[in-house]
């Protein structure tokens, strides 16, 4: 990754890293470091005694056992007793790792994530398991025990520049750890990479390489992006531990299109195109201050920020799919009943619209996750699609080629308002969040997407995402969107109710009817 003053991926000269406040944070953050050494000790000489006695001790058992191991699995081997090993050591100093979205999961995968501290490729091996090889520095530069049993783990190390090619020659060039993580990829294993390829010491977002977009086309492997939260206050440097939580948020998966040549090497727009496209899903889940000023300034979007029910969707998409799996038997018809009964409560003006989802979405307690999803997209392909406004789809595709980024907030449910992102190419979706317990659903929520808490997920949004709601656009049809519509510079009523209509009107802004 390039250093400050370094030309960039995409060619441009890049701006000095740090400005004055950064420099001033810098002080700052080392001051917090140098205040804080004393309490850090104790867990400091934890994590060294309990590495190295784990590691001492386990080594000549481990190197006994693999003997009566098939040499294609000794590296297999050699990784689950790492997870074991950083398993029990994160449990001895009460650290936890908090996973996010581990829907997303799945194999064989490439899982690209920010690197905020020295132990992020294990977090990340912990949480995904023994089918994942680690691509890291050269090997030499860690601590000589560690980098032995790193060998044995089948890591693929690079040497990143001219520097690591005199420091460490032993290490892989691009070209042959690129191809040895093709090799692995093939033959079904994951890979977890960190872009940025150091840690930066402000632990900021830094440039990307574009080594995991080179690895992903050659070998044509999804990636999964994966933003790291807290670590590097965990794990303020290699000697140092304090306990808390981690967070890891995996995102949706980028697929790469199924037309999309497999020339080895990739050309140079196709790799920059992709590297562009893995940074943004990182930051999408990342707080504001992992992102420095001047990258949120080089990136500052215009976002598309667009409702579903009533605005692209005939009528509401949720009930659709509550009627249609009552009529695939599906859900009992008592469940069934009590929506319609709450239903008719709401217009009735008995219970709030936000009462009426909490209850409805009870239907769905004891839904195994993998079977809802089927089951949603099934609807979707079967159901839904014969109400979709076709003609709002012009209007997006307007947006997409101004690169715009196009995002969905919604009430329904994250399973299907998925559908509709891939439907329409969307960046992401900003929706209801339904609580899982071992896979299965409980009929609560953990995000109700609704008036004031959309408004809210938009903000946060944005400034994840770095985009400029002052040139923003948002479309929506009822008087509850109110909220976020009136956060974006250009908001459109499409098929208003009447109290939006009116807000519309009194506060001039545009308004469509019947885009079909």
């Amino acid at each position: 990754m390039p250093e400050a003053g370094r030309p960039s991926a995409a060619g441009e000269q890049s701006p000095t890293c740090f400005a004055v406040s950064d420099k001033k944070l810098y002080n700052e953050i080392n001051m917090d470091k140098i205040n804080s050494r004393k309490l850090q000790h104790f867990h400091s000489l934890m994590l060294n005694f309990d590495l190295g006695l784990l590691i001492l001790v386990l080594l000549p058992f481990v190197l006994f056992i693999e003997q009566f191991v098939k040499p294609k699995n000794r590296g297999k081997l050699w990784r689950r007793v790492a997870v074991w090993v950083i398993k029990a050591v994160f449990n001895l100093n009460n650290i936890k790792t908090i996973v996010r979205n581990q829907h997303n999961i799945f194999s064989p995968a490439i899982y690209a994530s920010n690197h905020p501290s020295h132990m992020d490729g294990f977090l990340v091996l912990t949480t995904l398991g023994s089918d994942s090889i680690l691509f890291t520095a050269p090997l030499q530069q860690f601590n000589w025990l560690l980098a032995i049993w790193m060998k044995k783990m089948e890591t693929v190390d690079v040497r990143r520049d001219p520097v690591d090619d005199e420091r460490y020659p032993k290490g892989h060039s691009k070209q042959q750890a690129i191809e040895l993580a093709i090799k692995f990829l093939r033959a079904g294993k994951n890979l977890i990479i960190f872009p940025e390829g150091h840690i930066e010491i402000l632990h900021v977002l830094h440039y990307f390489h574009t080594g995991a977009a080179r690895i992903a086309l050659g070998s044509h492997t999804d990636i999964i992006p994966v933003s790291i939260v807290n670590a590097e206050r965990v794990f303020p440097d290699q000697h140092h531990l304090t306990p808390g939580s981690i967070i890891l948020s995996f995102g949706e998966r980028l697929s790469l299109p199924k037309n999309l040549s497999q020339e080895f090497p990739p050309n140079k727009t196709t790799v920059h195109q992709w590297q562009n496209n893995i940074e943004s899903a990182i930051v999408e889940h990342l707080p504001v201050r992992y992102l420095p000023n001047y990258y949120q300034e080089k990136n500052k979007r215009v976002g598309v920020f667009v409702d579903i029910d009533r605005t692209m969707y005939e009528g509401l998409s949720q009930k659709d799919l509550i009627s249609y799996l009552f009529w695939l038997h599906q859900i009992p018809a008592k469940s069934a009943f009590k929506v319609a009964y709450w239903l008719f409560l709401e217009k009735l003006h008995k219970i709030q619209h936000a009462d009426l989802m909490r209850k409805a979405l009870l239907v769905l307690k004891g839904w195994d996750v993998a079977e809802l999803n089927k089951a949603v997209h099934e609807t979707f392909e079967h159901k839904l699609l014969k109400n979709i406004q076709y003609g709002f789809f012009p209007l997006l595709k307007d947006h997409s080629e101004l690169n715009h980024t196009i995002v969905l907030v919604s009430e329904v449910i994250h399973p299907l308002a998925r559908e509709f992102k891939n439907l329409v190419h969307a960046k992401s979706s900003l929706d209801t969040r339904l609580q899982t317990v071992h896979h299965c659903y409980t009929g609560e929520t953990t995000c109700l997407c609704y008036k004031e808490q959309k408004a809210r997920l938009v903000q946060n949004f944005a400034k994840r995402a770095n985009i400029d709601l002052n040139k923003s656009y948002a479309f929506a049809d009822s008087s509850s969107d109110v909220p976020f519509l009136q956060l974006v510079k250009y908001p459109t009523a499409v098929n208003p109710d009447d109290q939006l209509l009116n807000y519309a009107v009194d506060h001039d802004w545009q308004v469509i009817l019947n885009p079909n």
